[in-house]
């Protein structure tokens, strides 16, 4: 059956568990990841063995243009010359576009989820049809200063930030072979934007009121509601609970259990649901079969930009400093310090694995040392919320 962009537009992006590739007519086809990624591919034989070529990604490349460049390649074919060789030796060729297409479906494709989308947002977001019809190989070094000058004017971090993920991008090509040079690779990021400064905010028990009734107060859903409330009281990572399913959370022994998939380090986490976030556990299981936290569906997790985005229009509302859901750990760490909890408990509190040799033979979890420094850390902050001014 023939291909159709009402048809790959159905599946672009979007949860997959369809057949695996798509064919459309001579040797066009697609490959579908099961996270919705479509890829087109040419598939013949050459000296009696299959041969299968990616040709570009869609949207990226359209369903009409993939069919064209089909036909040119069937053209190769037909004169005798191997399209893949052909394609090889004009590599040297590909637009940044492609460079960024191949890079996608080669490397990120492969990574963690919040990886692969943070790699969407900052580098193909923002240098994806930046030089749609040149080779990345032709772009001058003047070029890509203006690029970035242009990003510094926006925002002098996040220029950094892009200028290190592109390079890394560009250099995953270059050692793929797939193009031979680019002059991004002359730039240095200590001469791009500033660099990105590491997190010293620590809240006070007042401000961490403030955050709580200002979230009660929101006209936000539920959903985004106790995801920041429990952050803040649990201070995990936001990935950890807001990909979390509901069968991570054991209400019979009350443990929530972080598998390694959700975990920034690929360890296994173990916290205790404590008193005061049990009825919001409770509630939350009570809604739902499957994800803790639905988005738009069901079936998959509120993303990070929504949680983000959610962040802001807090921020925008509060007459405070700047802080970020990702404080909420700082501060649970050295607030409960402050209260004389010891170290190697507030680290697995915060899911991280202890260091020297304590890293290889010392795997206990202190879940009722912990289950005690959450209770104190939640009651400090409650009685905040009922005595803030």
């Amino acid at each position: 059956m023939a291909l159709s962009d009402t048809k790959l537009k159905s599946i672009l992006n979007k949860p997959y568990t369809g057949l695996p590739e798509l064919t459309d007519g001579d040797g066009l086809g697609v490959r579908i990841s099961q996270k919705g990624t479509i890829a087109f591919q040419f598939r013949y034989r050459w000296n009696g063995k299959a041969q299968r070529m990616t040709i570009g990604r869609y949207p990226s490349l359209s369903l009409k243009d993939a069919r064209i460049l089909v036909g040119e390649l069937r053209d190769l074919y037909n004169k005798g010359i191997d399209p893949k060789k052909h394609n090889q030796a004009n590599n040297t060729g590909m637009t940044l576009n492609a460079c960024l297409d191949y890079w996608m479906e080669k490397y990120v494709s492969t990574l963690r989820d919040k990886t692969a989308t943070l790699y969407q947002a900052v580098v193909c977001k923002n240098l994806y049809n930046q030089f749609p019809d040149i080779p990345v190989n032709e772009i001058p070094v003047r070029d890509w200063v203006t690029f970035f000058e242009k990003q510094e004017q926006i925002n002098l971090k996040r220029a950094r930030t892009i200028l290190v993920q592109a390079k890394s991008a560009i250099n995953w090509c270059i050692s793929r072979q797939v193009i031979d040079s680019c002059e991004l690779m002359k730039l240095s990021p200590k001469n791009i934007g500033v660099k990105t400064e590491i997190g010293d905010r620590v809240l006070t028990y007042k401000e961490l009121a403030k955050i709580w009734l200002a979230i009660e107060n929101s006209r936000a859903s539920t959903i985004n509601k106790l995801l920041h409330q429990m952050l803040m009281l649990w201070g995990a990572r936001n990935s950890e609970l807001r990909l979390a399913s509901v069968d991570e959370f054991d209400m019979g022994e009350l443990i929530w259990t972080v598998p390694k998939g959700h975990s920034k380090m690929g360890n296994v986490i173990r916290r205790p649901i404590f008193e005061q976030i049990r009825p919001m556990v409770e509630k939350l299981q009570n809604m739902f079969n499957d994800k803790m936290f639905p988005g738009t569906s069901l079936n998959t997790s509120i993303t990070i930009s929504a949680a983000n985005r959610y962040v802001r229009r807090l921020r925008e509302k509060l007459d405070m400093p700047e802080w970020s859901s990702h404080d909420f750990r700082r501060t649970l760490s050295t607030r409960l310090s402050e209260e004389g909890v010891m170290p190697h408990i507030t680290e697995r509190m915060l899911g991280h694995e202890l260091g020297g040799v304590m890293a290889v033979y010392n795997k206990h979890d202190w879940l009722e040392d912990q289950r005690k420094a959450y209770e104190l850390y939640a009651d400090k902050i409650l009685w905040h919320i009922k005595h803030v001014d």
